[in-house]
Parts: C-alpha cells; sequence; structure tokens
C-alpha cells in the first residue's frame, strides 16, 4: 500500500511541476521557468503529501520539494598563509607546535539574523583556523552544511574542502542557502561541520525563522545565536 501511494504521489507531483512549465519549455531553459517549475513541485509536493497522509504528509511532500530545488552556493578564501598562522601558534606556545594537526578556530555566522522570508540569500559564514603538528600536518580541512526543515527532517546538504594545499592557514568560508518559494513555514536549523584530515572535530548549530511574506504565523521568533561543539 505505501509503495502504492508514493508511486501515485510521485507521478501527481511530475504532472504538477510540468504543468507549471510555461509554453512546454524544458526546465532549466531559463531561470523563470526553473523557479516556477521548483515552486510547483514544493507546492505540489505539499498537496500531494497530504492527500496521501494528513498533515505529516504534506510535509514530507513539501520537503521533498525542498530537496529538489533549495540551492547552496559556495565560496572560500584564503586569509591567512600557513607561515603565519604557525608563527602566531609558537609565539603563544613557547616556539613549539603541536604534536597534531589543531584545529585553533572556528566561528560562525548567520545572516539575516532571526527571521527571512521565502527566497531570501541565508548566508552561513565561517571562519576557520587550523595548525600542522611536529607528527601530523594540515592534510585536508572541510566543512559541511547540514540543513533542517521544521519538522527536523535534513533535505539538504554542502560540502567544500577550504584548503587548496596542505598545511596551516586561515580561511573564510561562506554556504548560501536558497529556498524555493512553497517552502513550509517555521524554524529551519543549519548545522555546520568542520572534518579536519577525515575527523569531524567541531560543529556549530544556528537557526532561522522562515516566513513566506517575511512575517510568520506565529509570533514564536528563532534565536539566530551559534552554538559551537568541539569534539
Amino acid at each position: 500500500m505505501n509503495t502504492l501511494k508514493f508511486a501515485a504521489g510521485a507521478c501527481l507531483i511530475a504532472a504538477i511541476a510540468g504543468c507549471a512549465t510555461p509554453n512546454g519549455s524544458t526546465p532549466g531553459a531559463n531561470n523563470t521557468s526553473a523557479v516556477i517549475q521548483c515552486g510547483a513541485m514544493t507546492a505540489g509536493g505539499a498537496l500531494v503529501g497530504g492527500i496521501l497522509g494528513g498533515k505529516t504528509g504534506a510535509m514530507r511532500g513539501a520537503i521533498a520539494g525542498l530537496a529538489a530545488c533549495a540551492v547552496v552556493e559556495i565560496a572560500t578564501r584564503q586569509t591567512s598563509s600557513a607561515a603565519e598562522v604557525e608563527q602566531k601558534y609558537r609565539t603563544a606556545n613557547r616556539n613549539a607546535l603541536p604534536p597534531n594537526a589543531k584545529l585553533l578556530a572556528y566561528s560562525t555566522t548567520v545572516s539575516p539574523q532571526g527571521m527571512a522570508k521565502v527566497g531570501d540569500a541565508i548566508k552561513v559564514q565561517s571562519t576557520i583556523r587550523a595548525v600542522s603538528g611536529t607528527n601530523e600536518p594540515v592534510r585536508e580541512i572541510k566543512e559541511v552544511l547540514i540543513a533542517y526543515a521544521p519538522n527536523g527532517e535534513e533535505f539538504k546538504r554542502g560540502e567544500k574542502v577550504v584548503n587548496i594545499n596542505a598545511g596551516s592557514g586561515e580561511f573564510d568560508n561562506s554556504f548560501t542557502l536558497r529556498l524555493p518559494q512553497g517552502s513550509p513555514e517555521g524554524v529551519y536549523k543549519l548545522r555546520t561541520q568542520i572534518i579536519l584530515n577525515g575527523k569531524q572535530v567541531s560543529s556549530n548549530e544556528g537557526s532561522l525563522q522562515i516566513a513566506e511574506a517575511g512575517v510568520p504565523r506565529t509570533s514564536k521568533l528563532a534565536a539566530a545565536a551559534i552554538s559551537t561543539r568541539v569534539q
């Protein structure tokens, strides 16, 4: 029965999305048609999910549209060289480096703060600083973004190796998340992680209230404060 419902739902969502493309043009042929189609997928997913599974099904259907149409853009730049980072570390630590590669700093901000409307660019900006150790150099620094819908379900993930070359350094990395029209209103959680030489060493979390027209249906606001966890 569940398989039958899923198949029927998939066909209906595809039909709705197809009808939303003007003049039968190919999806992605231009930005306008792509936006219209993605909005239809999200709204259509909620509609079909509601028919097949009530309120819970509507949310899961909308999230299926989110997963397909939400966009993550990533940009990185190095702000301090290996020599600069290592010199600062040596100055503060009796001219010695740590035995193993070490994450020295990891801070993250989310903008806009507190509240945004569907279609706004949601920017997650991080500053990352790591130093090589005497026994283990910094080989790879990777940042991962995981976005969660209001029901707590993951719908989008992005990741970027921020260092082009092995070695110490400080980097600015940003993820810009764009939600399609028709995205569910509510509190979205954003989690970032740092993977240093293949091991997760730190994570940050923030949240943001999303409303269709910039005014949430509930007066409860999500705090945009970031909490940091270091493993």
